[in-house]
């Protein structure tokens, strides 16, 4: 379930991968992280990443 635009869901549909179809508001409810691997850089060092089409480690 959406609430204030942020992913949520209990233990038993995390499990059962079910999250998106979680409605079980009366059970603690744990939030879902973003699909997919974590950002490692800082806005302004992936942006010249992305820009010089060239692997620049950040050192911010």
């Amino acid at each position: 379930m959406l609430i204030n635009g942020v992913k949520w869901a209990c233990d038993a549909c995390i499990r059962g991968h079910r999250v998106s179809g979680c409605t079980h508001s009366d059970r603690d409810l744990k939030q879902i992280a973003k699909k997919g691997r974590p950002v490692s850089q800082c806005p302004h060092c992936r942006s010249l990443r992305k820009s010089r089409s060239a692997h620049v480690k950040c050192d911010c």
